[in-house]
């Protein structure tokens, strides 16, 4: 587990102020980021850093006993602290660097008794604090908090020790109250670095405990996606702007396209964008490879299950690769025929010109007779926005040649491919929703709402923008 240093630079005083104030200056040195070079990404997402704050913003209030010494004087009451988080971003393209300023006031009301008198005073003190936090795309690292604090104490009642006395009680407050006031920067000093004390190290604590956990979260989801992913070694990175956060994946054997000028899909946000997905067409082939398809037989007992399945994957994606994984194990016998998907890259996914083409290889074999040539199934999809809040996915065209280019078409190639055109103009758009509710993964995701849907140059898009503040978003290529 990544250890955290807790400790507390020296402090600088300002002794002579009558608002005396520290400042905890800032380490010199940055931890070194560990990215290299500029890989075409397999995925990435950028996040504008409001959203982010959504996880950081707090405010909590923490009231306690005070029991201290300021110079001699025994010093008794009570301070309540209000603290409150934001997260701010820097420009840094090597690194993500982040800071989590935390501002507050701790208010407090003491007695404070020495063998000449007693001093009531209320106490408003201030202070801003910054937690640098870097991230690299494999941990997340921290120096410890610097910032400014501020004391502000105000006397209420000063009393000597001839307090009350005829004549002599009125001359020794006077004089008590004198002293107080003289002495009252050095006191002030000395308050100001006992607030340092305690808002420090709970700032320091508190965030490298977060980063803590975080690291081992961000350590077991790697894993998950390497394995989802087929046991690929997978290289990340991350940066931000002064708005915003970005994190990407790319492989070493990734192919690497040469789009024409102007095609390739930008990762930066747009317009009223918060949050912003793509995708290559490599790293969707390669996930669609380390699913259970190769080889896969559907008898036609269980073709029109796996079809309604599939209608409906919009909902579960789940159900669908559940129910290609009972297929792989189950040993039903077809009543007429089978269709058996090809061994190697039965199904590839093209991402150009603003549409979506499923390419899949498979072949007919009937019960009764020699199975069919190998056929290349092209299915051609294309989307655009509706009216009342939601988006449609169409079929746009709908082919079937042989998977041998060279190959003349069998009568099965004939007859399906025939069947297909057909239902081009016979299956209606299916209808998804735009806005997207995540609340229930955690509370702090804010409802959000697709704004844009791109396909370009082997890459997919996917932009968002907060429900709240959407609009309709004219037609597009796939979805705009």
């Amino acid at each position: 587990m990544l250890q955290f240093a807790l400790f507390v630079p020296a402090l600088r005083a300002q002794t002579f102020s009558p608002t005396p104030s520290l400042t905890i200056p800032s380490s010199d040195i940055s931890p070194r980021s560990e990215a290299t070079g500029a890989p075409v990404n397999d995925f990435s997402v950028t996040v504008r850093t409001d959203v982010l704050n959504h996880f950081v913003e707090r405010q909590s209030v923490e009231s306690n006993n005070v029991a201290t010494q300021v110079m001699e004087a025994d010093v008794r009451g009570v301070q309540t602290t209000t603290t409150s988080n934001q997260l701010q971003s820097v420009n840094s393209s090597g690194s993500a660097r982040l800071h989590i300023l935390t501002t507050g006031t701790v208010s407090s009301t003491t007695v404070g008794l020495t063998t000449q008198a007693r001093v009531a005073t209320l106490g408003n003190h201030t202070f801003s604090v910054t937690k640098p936090v870097f991230f690299d795309g494999n941990r997340f690292l921290t120096k410890p908090a610097y910032g400014s604090l501020r004391a502000r104490q105000f006397p209420q009642a000063v009393n000597s020790i001839a307090s009350g006395m005829p004549l002599l009680g009125p001359i020794g407050d006077r004089i008590a109250r004198r002293e107080v006031y003289r002495r009252m920067p050095s006191s002030d000093a000395i308050v100001v670095r006992q607030v340092a004390d305690d808002v420090l190290p709970k700032v320091n604590a508190e965030v490298d405990r977060q980063l803590a956990e975080l690291n081992g979260k961000w350590r077991d989801l790697r894993q998950t996606i390497r394995r989802v992913s087929g046991g690929r070694q997978t290289s990340w990175a991350a940066s931000t702007t002064d708005n915003s956060f970005s994190l990407s994946a790319s492989s070493p054997s990734t192919t690497q396209h040469t789009p024409p000028s102007g095609q390739t899909l930008t990762t930066d946000l747009q317009d009223e964008e918060v949050v912003a997905v793509t995708f290559s067409q490599d790293s969707i082939n390669r996930w669609l490879n380390a699913q259970p398809l190769g080889g896969l037989t559907i008898p036609d007992t269980a073709l029109q299950q796996a079809l309604q399945t599939f209608q409906n994957a919009k909902k579960n994606p789940r159900a669908f690769l559940q129910l290609l994984q009972r297929q792989t194990e189950s040993s039903v016998e077809p009543l007429i025929f089978s269709l058996q998907l090809a061994k190697s890259s039965p199904v590839l996914l093209a991402l150009e010109g603003g549409l979506l083409t499923l390419r899949i290889r498979f072949q007919v074999v009937p019960k009764l007779a020699p199975a069919s040539q190998m056929h290349q199934m092209r299915i051609v999809l294309g989307g655009q926005s509706a009216t009342d809040g939601k988006w449609t996915i169409s079929l746009r065209q709908i082919s079937v040649d042989p998977a041998d280019r060279n190959a003349v078409p069998d009568a099965w190639t004939t007859l399906i491919g025939g069947q297909a055109t057909q239902m081009v103009g016979r299956v209606p758009p299916s209808e998804l929703p735009r806005t997207l509710d995540l609340s229930h993964i955690d509370k702090r995701i804010p409802a959000t709402r697709i704004h844009r849907i791109q396909c370009e140059a082997g890459q997919l898009r996917i932009s968002f923008n907060l429900d709240a503040t959407s609009q309709e978003i004219t037609t597009g290529r796939l979805v705009r």
